[in-house]
Formats: C-alpha cells, structure tokens, sequence
C-alpha cells in the first residue's frame, strides 16, 4: 500500500509554501484580470495600512541603524523637513501598492498595446547599442517599475537575460517568474549567473542587472547619492571581460496605466584602463546615473532597502550618526 508523501523527505515541497504559491498566483490572477481603475483603487486603499505598517517596522529597526527614515536622512539631511518626510513616506508607500499591482498586470502588456501605455523612445539608444554587435549590460536599480525593464525591451524584439533573487519558496518563485518572463525575457537565478551573462552578451544580446544593493563581496566605494556605499563590482566586470557597452536605465510610472522609459547614461569602455581602476570608474559612473534616475523620482526609490549598512574601512559616522557625504 502506498504512502502519502512525507512533507519532511527530501525535495517534498512544504505545505505551507504551496500555500503561499496558491494564494499569490489566485491575487496576481484576480489583479490581472479585474479592469485596470478598480485594480488601482485597490492599490490606492492598500497604501495607508503600508504607511502603518512602515511606521511600526521603523520603530524597530531604528535602534540597529537601518530604517526609510535613516536613509532618507542619509541622502537628504537637514535639506528635508519633517513635513516633507512625511509627504515622501506617503507617495512612497502609494509607489510601492502600485508597483505590486502594475507587476501583476506587467504580462497584459503586449506588442498590440505598448505603443499607448509607454513612452518608450529611450529604447531607441538601447536598440542602438544593440546593433553594435556586442551586447548591451542594461542597469538599472530598485526604482520606478523595474520589472518592465526588461518586459519592454523583449517585446520590442530586443533578446535580454536578467537575473532575479529567489525567494526560497519554490511555488512563489514559480508564478513570479512567469510574470518577469511573459514578454520573452530569460530569467536566470541570480547567483553564478556572470559565465550565462557574458556568452548572452557575446551573442549580441542585452544583459539586464540591478545594482543598487548593499554588496557585501568585495564591494567596490563608490559615492551613491551623496554617501559613499558599498556598490557591486559585478557590472564592470563584465564590462571589462566582453567590452560590451553599459545603459543605465529605468522605467517609471507617469500616471495609472502608463509609464516613461529613461536612458540616463551610456558608459563605454575607457581606452587604457584596466583592472581596478577600470571597475572604479565604472562603478561610480553608474551610481551617479542611477543617483540622477532617484533624484528625479525620488517617490519611487526602495527606501527601506539595507543600502548603506556597509561602511568603508575606518569611516566614522559624523555627530549627527550619519555616514560623511562625499563631494
């Protein structure tokens, strides 16, 4: 007589992660198929509740010196009031209600509709980079509508590979995986991904990254919006290795149900340089571009997000607890 699978064999998929996979696939299914202004609504009445949330999630971690109220301080100062800092936690959280929503709905996008829905005239760079024949590593960050980065750029008939953090939830990584690759992008798992990215790039195709995280590995200091922050060196490398050209873009949300792509920076390789001065100068190119993209959509940035936990060797926070500015 056969058993049931024990939940606890190895490759069993635990009952509360199927769950979690059901339930998300049944809310992006619901979101996607109801008519785009009641989707919103939606996203509209979920942005106070986020607001709390956040305001209790900051009590806690304002003692271990992280928090949106910390980072804000960090790339602000005194420049921000408290009046203003409340205005930005309140667009902010309405960003991010809707950054969910237009990820649920990113695969009713398609090539019959994009034309209405997207300024896209900034991938006109990017198709010209591609048509140089050496690929295009496409950067971006946590900001504005990031999924649709790449969502845009294959149904434009541009080929590009991305890399995504998985969550460790097997049947939640599975439906949102579908979701990033329903325009044609190929979704990789975002460790050991450089070798795949740099045979898509000697192939001529796009690479698409985000590099506004706290790096831990050999990170590289570069000055990140006002502050020195440990930035991956991964972006230059594969520039240094293929020679591909990079684009720092973004795409952002302009109103319900449209959105404006942005080339903010092309960064070619500099004749002469190598090694590490090379991934330096590269580095801090694209924060400064990704530092402008922020700047201008300031709302819609991942403020909560661990970006300047690593200091650099020997830095002394200032008297107000903060890290130094630079420049």
């Amino acid at each position: 007589m056969q058993t049931a699978t024990n939940r606890n064999e190895p490759g069993a998929v635990p009952i509360r992660h199927t769950t979690a996979g059901f339930a998300l696939r049944v809310v992006t299914t619901m979101l996607r198929s109801m008519p785009g202004i009641l989707a919103h609504a939606f996203a509209d009445a979920a942005s106070l509740p986020l607001v709390a949330a956040t305001l209790a999630h900051e009590r806690r971690v304002a003692p271990l010196g992280r928090g949106l109220s910390r980072n804000q301080r960090i790339v602000f100062r005194e420049e921000l009031t408290p009046r203003e800092s409340r205005r930005l936690l309140f667009a902010w959280a309405r960003h991010k209600t809707h950054l969910f929503v237009d990820f649920c709905r990113m695969p009713r996008l398609t090539g019959e509709n994009l034309e209405p829905s997207v300024d896209a005239e900034a991938y006109q760079g990017l198709a010209s980079l591609a048509a140089e024949g050496r690929g295009v590593i496409c950067v971006s960050g946590h900001l504005g509508v990031w999924g649709l980065c790449a969502h845009v750029a294959s149904l434009l008939g541009l080929p590009i590979t991305i890399a995504a953090r998985p969550t460790g939830i097997a049947p939640v990584d599975a439906v949102v995986t579908a979701i990033r690759s329903a325009g044609g992008a190929r979704v990789l798992t975002k460790w050991g991904v450089q070798v795949r990215f740099k045979r898509a790039l000697e192939r001529g195709e796009m690479v698409g990254l985000l590099a506004d995280e706290d790096a831990r590995e050999r990170p590289i200091f570069a000055p990140f919006l006002g502050t020195l922050a440990a930035t991956t060196p991964s972006v230059a490398f594969l520039q240094r290795v293929t020679g591909a050209p990079i684009a720092v873009a973004s795409v952002h949300r302009v109103r319900r149900g449209r959105w404006r792509c942005h080339l903010w920076s092309v960064i070619r390789p500099e004749p002469g340089v190598s090694g590490e001065e090379h991934e330096r100068e590269v580095t801090t190119a694209v924060n400064a571009a990704l530092s402008r993209a922020i700047l201008a959509y300031p709302e819609q940035w991942l403020w909560g997000s661990r970006r300047f936990v690593t200091p650099p060797p020997g830095e002394r926070p200032g008297p107000d607890g903060l890290p130094p500015r630079v420049g």
